[in-house]
């Protein structure tokens, strides 16, 4: 789809953001193709959840239950050290684990989370706020599986509050504390897709299991980016998920 141009943008200087005019190219073309969208990237988006932001799009497998990853954990967990604990350079899996802390109020929600950017490591109090998405269901296939996988998308997420100091802020003391272990599983270091799994406090049992994707989705589509499609099917075979 091609946007076009407003008056406004007409009037070009050196702070415009179109695309460098190429050699044979007049300054319409120059901007009627800096104005075309990529269907597959959400730039902005994808900025949101980068800058920790926004949360990711979750991404469920609609024929396994909890009750059955819970069974099959030992094993990939297994299945992950092996795949972590590999000579350096042949790494399967990067785990990143946080132990994450939410407060619920009675008219807010708030994250406890460190601020990497003061310097200090300080822990810092802010306010999110549920963002309602897309809720889609869809299969995926592939030659190596017998069956398609049947996925659930959900393009919902919680936005993270940056403005406001809440750090001084009193809160209701009607509230309750939750806290939860996060594990994040990737098969390369700055992969967009990643298998999460969420612990209670204590590692005993998981709570909730899902794929998340920086980019993988394409919103108001029932399409998923071939990238996103094939790192999901590569978690399901590694953790032997699916026949």
């Amino acid at each position: 789809m091609i946007r076009h141009p407003s008056i406004a943008t007409l009037t070009m200087d050196k702070h415009n953001h179109y695309r460098s005019q190429k050699k044979g190219q007049n300054a319409r073309q120059a901007m009627m193709i800096s104005g075309l969208d990529t269907i597959y990237r959400n730039n902005t988006t994808t900025h949101f959840i980068q800058t920790r932001q926004q949360t990711e799009p979750r991404i469920y497998l609609l024929d396994i239950t909890l009750k059955d990853i819970n069974a099959r954990y030992s094993k990939i967990h297994q299945i992950i050290e092996n795949g972590r604990l590999r000579p350096k350079g042949t790494e399967l899996f990067f785990v990143d684990k946080t132990l994450c802390h939410f407060i619920i109020t009675q008219d807010a929600m708030y994250e406890i989370r460190v601020n990497h950017h003061s310097g200090t490591r300080e822990q810092c109090l802010y306010e999110i706020h549920p963002v309602d998405g897309n809720v889609r269901t869809m299969e995926i296939t592939n030659t190596r599986l017998q069956t398609p996988v049947p996925l659930l998308i959900d393009e919902s997420y919680y936005e993270l509050n940056t403005t406001a100091d809440t750090t001084r802020q009193t809160i209701s003391t009607y509230n309750t504390v939750i806290r939860y272990v996060k594990k994040v599983i990737r098969t390369h270091p700055k992969s967009m897709n990643a298998f999460v799994f969420i612990f209670n406090e204590k590692e005993t049992d998981i709570l909730d299991f899902y794929i998340t994707t920086e980019n993988g989705v394409i919103s108001h589509s029932d399409i998923i980016t071939r990238t996103c499609a094939d790192d999901i099917l590569s978690f399901i075979q590694h953790f032997k998920l699916c026949s």
